[in-house]
């Protein structure tokens, strides 16, 4: 569908001159066609593969923040250790953005349009 047709929440059908509201409505539909096709499934090897970076992201700060490696998180000071963190906050909020966008590609994909009158 268009930009236009996604933004659609109802509209009207004129029917022996009365005018009728239908409403537009999308639902996921679990068949090949839909979540289960190619394109459905190449997105969600993409949610598992930034949830993943997300994962090694997390076990890394664990990593970091224990006790062996106390040592050398003081000899590296405290600017590295503050741009360090900057890049950890930056790669969660875009992994953020990006799963938000790759639930909402999946949704599309995985979706049919219903449409009925109210």
């Amino acid at each position: 569908p268009t930009p236009a047709g996604r933004r659609l929440v109802s509209a009207y059908r004129l029917a022996g001159g009365h005018a009728y509201q239908i409403s537009v409505r999308r639902r996921i539909a679990f068949d090949r066609r839909h979540a289960l096709s190619g394109r459905a499934c190449a997105v969600c090897v993409e949610i598992g593969v930034i949830v993943f970076c997300l994962l090694v992201v997390g076990l890394m700060v664990l990593l970091v923040e224990s006790e062996p490696m106390r040592k050398e998180r003081e000899s590296a000071g405290v600017a590295l250790t503050g741009f360090v963190a900057i890049l950890i906050v930056a790669t969660c909020a875009l992994a953020a953005i990006a799963l938000r966008r790759m639930v909402r590609r999946w949704r599309a994909a995985s979706s049919t349009i219903f449409t009925s009158e109210v």
